[in-house]
Formats: C-alpha cells, structure tokens, sequence
C-alpha cells in the first residue's frame, strides 16, 4: 500500500492487479465510528487488492490526516456537501493513477449513505452499502444517545452540550448545524435517488434497519439493478472502542466474493502516483517510513525554514491510531508547525498502519516493550534529520509508551503525560490497579456518590446496589495503605519493590534534565496507579527536580471535551514555546549517560527479575 494525496485528502492506495478494469474506492463512516473501524477497514482493502482490485482508502476532507477542519470549511462550504466531493475526487484519483476505467463503491454507516448519493450521480458500476444510515432523524438519535452514554460514565465532569444547540456532537466530533439541517429530513430511499438511476449492481448488508434496507434493495432490483440484501451481524461487534473491535472477516469475504475478480483490460494505462506531499495554511505534512520499513508516520513541518532543533511526537492513545481521539494529535502538530515546531505523529508496530495489524488487541498488548521501543525509534529518526531536542506527547497508553522510552533515548527531553493508567516496567507481570472488571473512575467520584442525595434515592428504591460501590473503595483503601508501607520501608531499610523502581525511573529523568509533566482529569482512573506509586496528588514527589504534576478538573480520559481538549492544547503549546533550547554540551551528556544505561540494562533487568521472585506477593503489588 501507498500513501496518496488527492484533493486536499489523505488516504492510501491498495494497488491490486496492475491491469485490472474496476477499482473500489471505500468510504468510511464519521467520527468516532471512522476510529472504531480503521484497522478492519484496513483488512477490508487489502483482502480487495489481493483479490486483483485497486482498492483506495481515505479520509475525507477536514477529517482524518487530510487538510482543514471538519467543522470548519469556509464561507460556501458545507460540511457534507465537501465530503461528497472528497468521494468524487477519490474516484477520479483511483482512475487518474491505476488506470481502472470502472469504480465500485463501499461504504459503513453514514460512509454508506454518501456513497449512494454519489453513485446515483457518477459512473458507478457497483455499490456495497455496510449498514446504511436510511433515516437523518434516527442516526442523530443515534449520535446524541452515544454523547449522552459517555457523559454519564466517562464525560462526568464535563460539561453537557446546551439542548438548544443546532449541531450535533459525540464524543470529540461534530455534525454541524447545516449537516443536522440536512439530516434531520433525509431519507435514503427517497433523498438518494437510486430507485431512480440504479447502479449496475448493489449489495446492502444490514442488521440496523433490515427493513428500510429491504426496501431499498427492492426498489432498485424493480429499477432493473442485480441487488442483493445480507444481514450483516457481525457489525455490531465491528462498531466498538478500537481496542476491542472486531474485524468482520465474514463479511469481508462475502464482499470480495460478490465484487468478484476484476477483468483484465488490454494494455495497462496507469500512471505514476504522485509523491504524497499535503500543504495546509503554512504547513507542510509529509508521510514517512521508517525502521527499516517497519513504522508509518507524519512529519508535520512548519513551510518557513528554521534552525531549531525542537520537535515533538505524537503517540497513540490506547489502540487509536496516529490521528489521536477527537483529533487532538494533528490539530496540535499543525498549531505547533505554525508556530515553528516540527512534529512526527506515528503508529506504533502493532497499531494503526505501522507493519502489519494485529487482530487481537488484549490490553497488555498496549504497554508492551517493543512499543516503547518504536518510541524511542521515533525519536532517533527525528534525531537523524537534526532535530535531536525532543518534546513527547502522550494520552492513556500513549503516556506510558513515552515514559519508558525515556529512559533509553538521549533525544527525548521533556514529557507531557495525560492521564497515565499504569507505570511499571513492561518486564513486571501484574496488571493495572484499573482492571477491565472495575469501575472506570477515581475514588473521589466513589465517595462524591456517598453525599449524593439523588443517588441514595436510587439505592432505597432498589435502582442501585451501594456493596460493590463500597467494596471498590475498601479495596483502594487497602491497596493505597499496602503501598504506603512499602514506601515506608523503601525509605528506612532501602526494600527494593515495583514501586521503588518506578519512583526510581521517574527521578533519575528528573535528575538528568528530562522535564516530566503528568497531567490527570479529576475523574481519571489513572489516579489511583498514580496514587499507588506516588502519593494521592504526588506528595511523594514534590520536591523532584523537573517532575510535576497537574490536574485539570473537566478533562476526561481520551479529551473528548472540547473546552477541556483547547485547554490541554494550549498549555502543551505554551510548554513547549517557553522550553529553552538545549546546547551542544548537555545533548552529548544525555547521549553517554543513555549508552551506559542501555549497556546496563539487561543486567539491572536480571537484579529486578531476582527481587521479584524474592519479594513478598503484597509488596509485588505495590
């Protein structure tokens, strides 16, 4: 596959046969959704271009790594309006570069429903419709429901969007008021206008609105079109948090199988595919490969040259890939290049579009060594171009990934960490305080539930049971006291524990002029580990050369708050505006210290393996 630049759009070209006649171009689904499904769609178009097919992936405009801003394309253009046209350029691009002279279209959830208002406009021979949005009205319910579930879990803080707003907002992304206009009225079967100029052929999998989905495939197949209707019951599993989806390899096969292979032209036309380069309102992104091929990333430049060494990267929050929840990490690089800071946002090896993604994402898959050590590749590939001063930005696992590459890379010299979720080594076998089988969320919020009138209403009417509530608490309570005494003992008799060895790390960047800077929302799960290592508020850590720490009291987990979020970004601006340059002297010490310790390291990791076997189980947990 390619990296490819077309209209302002990024995406990636899946080339297939090189002389095939039909192409497929997919259209993904908005928002959060477009998260959810990136790596199987990215199954989905290398399964086409292995059965023959060109197959071209990519993000609309305003969305994605493509230029603008989704909520904000300019006087004279509309936000869906500019998506339709991002369709059209695709498949004008797929023929342009591959020479393809037949373009199918596939397309998930409002993806869907664009694709059919394009196809009953353009020359499309196919069209795949994945769970279609056949009713506006119902899909905002949809996308309102969806705002409302996380305000009430994670957004607790935050907050609610004012009722008499004329957009739409879930979860970190926008429909704005003239979409919602739009979509409010819009009925597929009607406003679509297949019934009244059918593609050649149509296939509609659906497990959402089976039935308005029938409907559709009837009036085409009465239109004269070879229509097809599957259910599609694996979408539901599909459709979930990235770190959980799953592919729908049923589904997959049954598309390839149905587009079939595609026939072979005469003679190949295609052309050469333009180096992908995006220029966006003084800055310059460009796609990068590197570690010997085995990691894909952005490098977002400012276009006026500069001398500075500064750069910053960008690492993925959780299994989200490089683009970052809600967008944060290409808003923030491109802010940043405008004001003359270089930034590389990247995939790690087992996310995203770095090397070959994974299936199965269990969570400890997230803080693995060998992610860390992409980090620190990172850095070194920032290094290599002279620009060896680097600033890490982290959010949830991200955080962590950039914590533990600090300590082996000699480039990398201050670290933004939000809401971390876990601190020790990845060579230590025990899981987060946090499981997946606990509640989500900060012990001050638990006992905020106590004084709470409203909820103990819940509690007598039978609505709420309180003993797994109290349960939860006793059970922090005692695994703050634990590590307390572990502390304790680390400071009077020097025991040797996880926690010594985490507090350990996290000094000795201090020390060695790496600023560290841990961020939490008050409502962060986070805080507990945090607590366990550090103290609640970081007590333990107070008079840490270069350590601090912040709390922001709206910021949720993934920022998905959009005042939160414009808070965040503006203070990691302003870090690192005001950071002072590093000179030639303290870059060569950081770099010898880091080779001594890397030459170390297998047997200080030996010593720790040792301690582990020795200690006691209840210090193992601290």
């Amino acid at each position: 596959m390619k990296p490819v630049i077309f209209d302002e759009c990024f995406g990636w070209l899946h080339e297939g046969a090189s002389s095939a006649k039909r192409g497929v171009v997919l259209c993904q689904p908005f928002g959060r959704e477009a998260m959810w499904v990136h790596k199987g769609w990215r199954v989905l178009a290398e399964n086409l271009a292995a059965a023959g097919s060109p197959t071209l992936r990519f993000d609309y405009a305003g969305t994605g790594d493509s230029a603008g801003e989704s909520e904000d394309f300019g006087e004279g253009k509309e936000q869906l309006e500019r998506w339709l046209q991002s369709i059209r350029a695709a498949v004008a691009f797929l023929k342009q570069t591959t020479g393809v002279t037949e373009v199918a279209l596939c397309g998930l959830r409002l993806g869907a429903t664009l694709a059919a208002m394009v196809a009953a406009d353009e020359d499309i021979s196919e069209l795949v419709l994945l769970a279609p949005v056949s009713s506006g009205r119902q899909y905002l319910r949809e996308l309102r429901l969806l705002q409302q579930n996380w305000l009430e879990t994670g957004g607790i803080y935050v907050e609610a969007t004012p009722a008499d707003v004329g957009y739409a907002e879930a979860v970190g992304h926008r429909l704005v008021v003239s979409s919602v206009a739009v979509l409010s009225k819009f009925d597929l079967l009607r406003d679509a206008h297949l019934a009244e100029r059918p593609p050649r052929r149509l296939l509609v999998l659906d497990s959402y609105d089976p039935v308005r989905a029938k409907k559709l495939v009837d009036a085409c197949s009465a239109a004269g079109a070879d229509a097809s209707f599957d259910r599609f019951d694996e979408c539901s599993a599909f459709m979930q948090e990235s770190g959980v989806t799953e592919t729908p390899h049923a589904a997959i096969a049954r598309i390839v199988e149905w587009l079939g292979t595609p026939s072979v032209a005469a003679a190949s036309v295609a052309k050469d595919i333009p180096a992908a380069l995006l220029i966006d309102d003084g800055v310059r992104e460009t796609p990068v490969i590197f570690d010997n091929g085995r990691l894909f990333g952005i490098l977002c430049e400012p276009i006026a040259t500069t001398a500075s060494r500064r750069s910053v990267i960008f690492v993925n929050p959780g299994a989200t890939h490089r683009i970052g929840d809600a967008r944060i990490s290409v808003t923030l690089a491109r802010r940043l290049a405008r004001e003359g800071t270089t930034s590389l946002r990247f995939d790690v090896g087992a996310l995203g579009d770095s090397a070959t993604p994974v299936d199965e994402r269990p969570v400890s898959m997230l803080f693995m060594r060998r992610s860390c050590d992409d980090v620190a590749a990172a850095a070194a590939f920032l290094a290599a171009r002279g620009l060896d001063d680097v600033s890490c930005f982290g959010v949830c696992s991200g955080a962590y990934l950039c914590l533990h590459a600090a300590t082996v890379s000699p480039y990398i010299r201050s670290l933004t960490l939000v809401n971390t979720p876990k601190f020790n080594s990845p060579e230590d076998p025990f899981p987060l305080v946090g499981n997946e089988n606990r509640p989500r969320t900060a012990t001050s919020t638990f006992i905020r539930s106590f004084v709470n009138a409203h909820k103990w209403k819940r509690v007598l009417r039978g609505q709420r049971d309180v003993a797994p509530i109290a349960r939860e608490l006793v059970r922090r309570m005692g695994t703050r006291f634990s590590a307390s005494v572990a502390y304790l003992a680390e400071r009077t008799v020097g025991v040797n524990s996880v926690g010594s060895r985490v507090r350990a790390m996290v000094r000795g960047l201090g020390e060695r002029g790496v600023k560290v800077r841990f961020i939490y929302g008050n409502a962060d799960v986070g805080l507990e580990e945090f607590a366990v290592f550090f103290g609640a508020g970081g007590r333990r850590m107070r008079n840490w050369r270069n350590v601090e720490t912040k709390h922001c009291e709206t910021l949720d987990h993934a920022c998905f708050s959009y005042p939160a979020r414009e808070q965040l970004m503006a203070s990691f601006a302003e870090f690192v505006r005001d950071e002072p340059p590093r000179s030639g002297r303290e870059r060569r010490r950081s770099r010898i210290r880091s080779f001594l310790r890397s030459f170390n390291a297998p047997v200080e990791r030996t010593k720790d393996r040792h301690a582990e076997v020795l200690e006691p189980r209840q210090a193992q947990r601290m």
